[in-house]
């Protein structure tokens, strides 16, 4: 997303109304932000032959649960 980002503020928008644009949450669907997560993520497991889905929801609670510290150990709950 780093070169997406690029892109964004490329056209000249401010930083803080992107984010907000990426945090919306249009029809419902989840904020645009997770949404292209989550469909990046659908395409790289189906690139390895898994036909599991991840939604907007999905994407949202594991990035507000927060990062693994490390391989062994996630994060606190």
């Amino acid at each position: 997303m780093a070169t997406m980002m690029e892109l964004f503020i490329g056209t000249g928008a401010p930083r803080h109304k992107i984010e907000r644009f990426l945090e919306t949450d249009i029809g419902g669907a989840g904020a645009v932000r997770d949404q292209i997560a989550a469909d990046m993520t659908n395409q790289l497991l189906e690139a390895f032959g898994q036909r599991r889905r991840q939604t907007p929801d999905e994407v949202r609670r594991l990035r507000e649960r927060g990062a693994w510290e490390a391989l062994d150990r996630p994060p606190r709950e």
